[in-house]
């Protein structure tokens, strides 16, 4: 037995040593095959970045930086005030163009005042003239009526005393009374032509040839449409000076993660100077150039397994969103146009942007570097994506039904 024991165990060791080999040898070739798999499969690119759209935030107008304090990785809400120019010049500017709106509100109530005082003035004046013209006119018709029994009286008076029937005094307080009411009517007819004269002035602003102490209302309407202007231009000049003077507040446009700060506290500023720069998180997209041989796999909504080189132990899933159509290479500073007519053949590459869908975005920002894994032989496309197209099909047709 114990010769025999030393014979047995190197057999039981190389039976062992090929063993292990064998199995290693089996596991090479199974990760062999997962990586041809896996390089059939997908498309990787090592040099992917995180981007987002980059807002400049700037002044509308010029002036000095009173108040600034936001440094870079500050959170922002929309409508948040960045930065407060100089305004005090601005505010007393304000305060008088008030005062003026104030002023033309109270002209133009003036004016209104004037009107309701000069319409009851008028109707008046209408009123008496046209009363007077009124009585003047039934005067003239009494005297007419006495006029005719005067001139019958005075014609029978004179019949009469062609037949010696009466006396030649009588004939005579006839004549004479027909005489007087001759003139009696002629002065009720001078008189009427006068209220009628004072009727037709009245209808300008006179009473009794004398003008009125407020003019006519039609004038006072045309002032009222003036001062009216007046007070809107008024207001309109307040109200730009309004606009300047909210321009001066510097808001935020988005809501977003101050990315880097251009300016201090105390500079001045010129129209459309930059002041900061930020971004939206919940707005980020990954970049990655892949090779031009590889392109042609990709299909916008194949998934993408995403690796951020900060958050290793993080993970991050998305979806192929654009594929770029013109080489990145086309819009280098310095394009190689060869003119010389020596080639060399060098794989161009083009932009393919990638939407985040899952994973900590509050983790990440623009600039940093991120691994990308297409799955090229997906039969299906992201289910983010899927349910996306789903909800837009759902309101399409609703769109064609309505």
């Amino acid at each position: 037995m114990t010769a025999d024991a030393p014979a047995r165990s190197p057999r039981l060791s190389r039976r062992l040593k090929l063993a292990l080999l064998a199995l290693l040898l089996l596991l090479g070739l199974i990760w062999l095959g997962l990586a041809i798999a896996h390089r059939l499969t997908h498309v990787s690119v090592q040099d992917a970045r995180v981007m987002a759209d980059q807002v400049t935030v700037s002044s509308r107008l010029d002036g000095w930086v009173t108040d600034f304090h936001l440094t870079e990785g500050d959170t922002l809400q929309r409508g948040a005030a960045v930065a407060t120019l100089y305004s005090k010049p601005d505010r007393r500017k304000l305060a008088a163009l008030a005062a003026g709106v104030g002023a033309q509100q109270a002209r133009l109530d003036y004016q209104q005042a004037r009107l309701e005082l000069a319409q009851r003035q008028y109707q008046g004046g209408l009123d008496i003239s046209r009363e007077e013209l009124d009585a003047s006119k039934a005067a003239e018709q009494a005297s007419q009526a006495r006029l005719t029994q005067a001139q019958r009286d005075y014609q029978r008076s004179a019949k009469l005393l062609e037949k010696h029937s009466i006396s030649q005094q009588r004939r005579d307080q006839d004549y004479y009374r027909y005489r007087a009411a001759v003139a009696e009517h002629k002065q009720a007819k001078q008189e009427v032509a006068v209220n009628q004269a004072q009727a037709d002035n009245a209808r300008v602003g006179f009473l009794n040839g004398v003008q009125v102490p407020l003019p006519n209302p039609t004038i006072l309407r045309q002032q009222i449409r003036i001062a009216r202007q007046e007070l809107a231009e008024a207001q309109a000049k307040l109200d730009e000076e309004r606009l300047r003077i909210a321009d001066l507040e510097v808001k935020s446009p988005i809501s977003g993660v101050v990315n880097k700060t251009l300016i201090d506290q105390g500079e001045y500023v010129s129209a459309g100077q930059p002041i900061l720069m930020m971004h939206d998180p919940s707005k980020l997209w990954v970049e990655a150039n892949v090779k031009e041989t590889d392109i042609g796999q990709l299909r916008p909504g194949q998934p993408v397994a995403i690796s951020v080189d900060a958050f290793p132990d993080r993970h991050f899933s998305g979806h192929v969103a654009i594929i770029g159509r013109a080489a990145t290479s086309q819009f280098a500073l310095l394009p190689d146009p060869n003119p010389s007519g020596n080639f060399t053949k060098i794989t161009q590459r083009l932009p393919v942007r990638i939407y985040i869908d899952k994973g900590p975005t509050e983790l990440i920002g623009p600039g940093m570097m991120v691994e990308v894994d297409i799955d090229v032989g997906a039969d299906t496309v992201s289910p983010d994506v899927a349910h996306t197209r789903s909800e837009k099909d759902a309101q399409g047709k609703r769109g064609t039904a309505g």
